[in-house]
C-alpha cells in the first residue's frame, strides 16, 4: 500500500472544501456573488438572489452587465473613475463602502459592501467576490443612539438653559409691567413715548436671545439622519461653547477659544458636527470640577480641518485609554453619563472620513484632537 503524500492529502481536502463550497454559501447571513473578469456572474447565493435578483437591467455602471457596479463607489484612476468591481478586477485590491440600493421587493436599503479580488497562481486576477451585508436596521439604531445622546446632553445643560431663558424672560416681565404703569396714566409726552421705545428695544433685544437659545437647542437635538451640506466648524463651536455658559460658570471655568479665522467649511451633518462639539466640550467640563479651562481650537491642516478640545482635569488612566471608545464605558458615577458620548463621537468622525486621538495621562488634563476632511463623504464613510 503506497503512502499518501502531502499533495494527496491537500487534493483531498480542496475536494471535501470544493464539494461544500455551494451549502457554505447558502449559509451566510450576507448576499455574496462571484464575478468572472468579463463582470459575468458565475454564482451567488440565495440571499443575494432574494435581496437583488441575477441581472441588474438598470447596472449603473456600464462595464458591469451583471454586477451592481456600485457606481457610487469609485477609485479615481490615472483613467479616470472605476466603480467598485471594476476597481478590485483592475488594481487588484480589495475595496469597500457603504451604498443604497433598491432591493427586489423595492425597498430602499443601506449595504456595507466588500469587493475581494481573486488572483491565480500566476497572480492575475481572475474573479471578484462582493458580500453585500445589510445594514439598514442597524444604521438606523446608531441613529437613534446618537439621537438619544445628544438628547441626554439636553437634560444635563437643563439648569443652564432655563437660566438662559428665564433671565430674559424676567427682563421682559418688567418692560412688559412698565409700559402698562405708562398705558394707564393716559399721557404720552416725549419723555414716556421715549421710555416706552427704550423698552420696546430691550423687548426685543431679550426675545431674540431666547430665540437664538432655542435655535441652537434645535440644531443639538436635530436627527443625524439628515442630508449633508456646507457646515461652519467655528459656528457649532460658538453655540455649543454657548450652551455650556451657565455650566462653565457655575464650576469657575475659564475658556481658551482659539478659532482660526475664514476657516473653510467641511462637507459634512450639521447634527453630527454639532454633537462632535457637545460631546467633547461637555466631557471637557463635566472633567473639571474645582475650576479650571477648557481649550478649544480650529485651524486647517492642508484639505482638512482640526478641532482640538482639552481640559486641565484629572486626566485618563493608562488602562482606560483604549477602552473609552468602547459603548456604554464611562467612569464618571451612576446618573451622570451613559457611556456612549465617546463611542457615537468616535463613529461619526470616521464615518465623515475623519480621525480622533486622545493625549492624556493623571494630573495633567485630556486633550483630543479631530481631523475631518473639507470634501469628505460627508458622513455615509
Amino acid at each position: 500500500m503506497t503512502a499518501s503524500t502531502p499533495r494527496d492529502d491537500m487534493r483531498r481536502d480542496t475536494a471535501a472544501l470544493a464539494s461544500i463550497l455551494p451549502a457554505l454559501m447558502e449559509a451566510l447571513p450576507d448576499a455574496v456573488v462571484v464575478l468572472d473578469r468579463g463582470r459575468r456572474i458565475v454564482t451567488a447565493n440565495r440571499r443575494y438572489v432574494e435581496a437583488f435578483g441575477m441581472k441588474r437591467a438598470d447596472a449603473p455602471c456600464p462595464a458591469c452587465p451583471d454586477a451592481l457596479g456600485a457606481a457610487d463607489l469609485v477609485t479615481p484612476a490615472d483613467d479616470g473613475a472605476r466603480c467598485a468591481t471594476c476597481a478590485a478586477l483592475d488594481f487588484g485590491r480589495p475595496q469597500r463602502g457603504l451604498r443604497q440600493v433598491p432591493a427586489a421587493a423595492g425597498a430602499v436599503r443601506r449595504y456595507e459592501a466588500t469587493f475581494t479580488p481573486v488572483t491565480a497562481a500566476d497572480g492575475r486576477v481572475t474573479h471578484v467576490v462582493e458580500v453585500w451585508r445589510d445594514i439598514t436596521e442597524k444604521s438606523l439604531l446608531e441613529v437613534q443612539l446618537s439621537h438619544s445622546e445628544r438628547l441626554a446632553s439636553v437634560g444635563i445643560l437643563a439648569a443652564g438653559v432655563a437660566h438662559e431663558i428665564n433671565n430674559p424672560l424676567a427682563s421682559m416681565l418688567a418692560g412688559v409691567e412698565t409700559l402698562e404703569r405708562l398705558l394707564k396714566r393716559a399721557r404720552f409726552d416725549a419723555e414716556g413715548i421715549a421710555e416706552a421705545a427704550e423698552i420696546a428695544t430691550m423687548l426685543e433685544v431679550e426675545i431674540e436671545r431666547c430665540r437664538e437659545t432655542t435655535r441652537k437647542l434645535r440644531l443639538l437635538g436635530r436627527s443625524y439622519d439628515t442630508t449633508p451640506g456646507w457646515v461652519d466648524l467655528n459656528v457649532a463651536v460658538r453655540d455649543t461653547l454657548a450652551l455650556l455658559r451657565y455650566e462653565l460658570r457655575t464650576r469657575d471655568l475659564e475658556v481658551a477659544e482659539r478659532l482660526e479665522p475664514d476657516l473653510p467649511q467641511v462637507w459634512a451633518r450639521e447634527a453630527g458636527i454639532r454633537g462632535i462639539c457637545m460631546n467633547l466640550m461637555l466631557n471637557a467640563v463635566q472633567a473639571m470640577n474645582a475650576g479650571g479651562c477648557l481649550t478649544v481650537m480650529t485651524k486647517r491642516i492642508d484639505h482638512a480641518v482640526a478641532l482640538s478640545v482639552g481640559d486641565t482635569g484629572t486626566g485618563i488612566l493608562p488602562e482606560h485609554l483604549e477602552r473609552i471608545w468602547d459603548p456604554f464605558f464611562t467612569t464618571k458615577p451612576v446618573g451622570q453619563g451613559t457611556g456612549l458620548g465617546l463611542s457615537i463621537t468616535h463613529r461619526i468622525v470616521t464615518r465623515h472620513g475623519g480621525r480622533i486621538t486622545v493625549d492624556s495621562a493623571p494630573g495633567r488634563g485630556t486633550r483630543f484632537d479631530v481631523e475631518l476632511p473639507i470634501h469628505g463623504p460627508g458622513g455615509e464613510g
